[in-house]
């Protein structure tokens, strides 16, 4: 099936050497703070051409086995060249770890009985580091992204509920919106703060996080319920106030991703918001690295208006 993208994409080499500092062009920095009593980690890539106002965007990553004091913030997902050529700043950031488990998970919705109690403030968190290093980098306030792959999927849909009012487009990576205890029906967020634009990605063949079904899948051992890609497209074209869909197909059938969708666009949106889904076909649980400059392209058509 073929991606319907709104861009045309150039195609891009991605060298395999490109990891954290090494040939990429730029400086990278492990960094800490402490939000809510947790030391929290981040690391920031910044390319040797970044202009006066550079654009930033967060990768937040998926569910993560490790023991402290290694974080999943060094995990090449094949940012760096992408931000070397188009100048903007790379923001990795950490989850919390649960040392009962052995994971880094993201508290997206509904997640809270997946973590020690009290749960952590992931989107205070998110929201404090994107002030900071906009104050700090004199970033761009109309060009911050964030995506995210499996739990930061989801969690990229968080941040683009309630923190709509920085960030510009988000882009979920096999991950959907809502994952919950109950069964369903599943209950959505409510509103955004504000219009933003969204481009979400899935594997026809994910067994991690089902598209379809209302599957289910475990963060520290407690399974929850998941939302289906067509909540969630339905979601965010229905919140954009979009006017026009690509097509009239839903994107699952018979509790399978639809054959004859490749996904779809919303355009006519508030603000000039755009909402994308793109069926990855064939494709399982999995970040697709060569997929991030159509990430990035749909990001730079998308700034916020402000």
């Amino acid at each position: 099936m073929q991606k319907p993208l709104a861009v045309v994409v150039g195609l891009l080499l991605l060298a395999s050497s490109a990891l954290a500092g090494a040939g990429s062009g730029g400086t990278t920095l492990d960094e800490t703070m402490v939000w809510d009593g947790i030391t929290r980690y981040y690391e920031v890539f910044l390319p040797d051409n970044l202009p006066a106002n550079p654009p930033m965007l967060l990768m937040l990553h998926g569910t993560h086995y490790a023991v402290p004091p290694k974080t999943p913030i060094t995990k090449d997902w094949g940012w760096q060249p992408i931000a070397t050529q188009y100048g903007f700043i790379l923001v990795q950031p950490a989850s919390t770890y649960d040392p009962q488990s052995g994971q880094w998970n993201w508290n997206a919705y509904y997640m809270d009985n997946a973590f020690p109690q009290p749960p952590p403030d992931d989107s205070g968190f998110l929201r404090q580091l994107i002030t900071n290093l906009t104050t700090q980098y004199n970033v761009n306030q109309n060009q911050i992204y964030v995506t995210g792959f499996s739990s930061g999927a989801q969690m990229a849909h968080r941040v683009g509920v309630e923190i709509s009012d920085l960030v510009a487009a988000i882009s979920p990576v096999s991950g959907t919106i809502v994952g919950q205890q109950s069964p369903p029906p599943i209950q959505l967020p409510g509103q955004p703060l504000a219009p933003i634009s969204v481009q979400e990605w899935h594997g026809t063949d994910d067994g991690g996080i089902p598209p379809c079904n209302h599957g289910r899948t475990k963060y520290s051992g407690v399974s929850f319920y998941l939302a289906t890609v067509d909540e969630s497209f339905d979601y965010w074209w229905q919140q954009d106030g979009c006017t026009q869909l690509q097509n009239d197909q839903p994107l699952c059938l018979d509790d399978k991703p639809n054959p004859n969708s490749t996904g779809n666009i919303a355009t006519g949106c508030t603000n000039n918001t755009e909402v994308q889904f793109i069926w990855e076909e064939g494709v399982g649980h999995e970040w697709l690295p060569q997929n991030a400059p159509d990430i990035w392209l749909f990001f730079a058509a998308n700034p916020k208006q402000l």
